[in-house]
């Protein structure tokens, strides 16, 4: 009978598990105690190094997304986004866990940062870059359907898939500004918000950065439909027999 317990993958680890997810490499990648600037570094560089990890899965999942909906398979296609917002959520709720270092002790950390700042994060930036993407792939969608963004939203049971696609975009939009936000925050925080930053960088630009949104027209519609129900409201009121039949 074979031992169950016995790895079967390729590896020097004790088990298979091990092996496939390649814990010794990855739990490797840390400082040991004696390489710390100060024991607070473990938690800094674990934050960070998760945080890379999830946002890597999260825009690995986004681009598949985008050919998804350039294939038309639109509902493919939020399930795909779904996925790769939940794998967001974690990097958002840990960036409070940087506040629990004190500011003091931060710039003792900070000092072997070299001009390293989370502007660089790779994971973050490809999110930045699979956003626009995403954007074009349904405004074409948009475009092949012969309708204006307001339309799709008012015929939306006749386009749900597309509505669908849409409300995800703005979901993945909102997530990304509450990450500059939660970033700004952490930076106000710790170093203050009218210094430099490690690249030289004003924490304000950080403020500014909050404005950016990658689907405006999506979130201007939201305008559109208020201001034509106002003015159906007030229709109405100033003469009910026009009320809804």
């Amino acid at each position: 009978m074979q031992d169950m317990r016995k790895p079967i993958l390729r590896g020097t680890a004790k088990t298979d598990y091990e092996r496939y997810i390649r814990t010794e490499e990855l739990l490797a990648l840390q400082k040991t105690a004696a390489e710390m600037s100060h024991p607070d570094e473990l938690t800094f560089q674990v934050v960070h190094q998760s945080s890379e990890l999830l946002m890597k899965g999260a825009a690995w999942e986004l681009d598949r997304a985008v050919a998804a909906i350039e294939a038309g398979d639109l509902a493919n296609a939020t399930r795909l986004m779904r996925r790769a917002l939940q794998m967001m959520q974690p990097p958002l709720t840990l960036l409070p866990v940087l506040e629990t270092i004190s500011p003091y002790d931060y710039h003792i950390i900070r000092a072997g940062l070299g001009h390293g700042s989370g502007l660089d994060s790779p994971g973050f930036l490809a999110l930045l870059h699979v956003g626009p993407r995403l954007g074009a792939a349904f405004q074409a969608k948009i475009a092949e359907a012969g309708i204006s963004i307001s339309e799709m939203y008012r015929r939306h049971a006749e386009f749900f898939g597309l509505h669908d696609v849409a409300e995800t975009l703005l979901d993945f939009d909102e997530l990304i500004q509450h990450f500059r936000f939660r970033h700004l925050k952490l930076a106000q925080r710790i170093i203050g918000g009218g210094v430099i930053g490690t690249m030289g960088t004003p924490v304000e630009v950080l403020h500014q950065r909050q404005q950016h949104l990658f689907y405006k027209e999506l979130w201007e519609v939201r305008n559109q439909i208020t201001t034509w129900a106002n003015e159906q409201n007030t229709a109405t009121a100033a003469d009910p027999d026009r009320g809804p039949h």
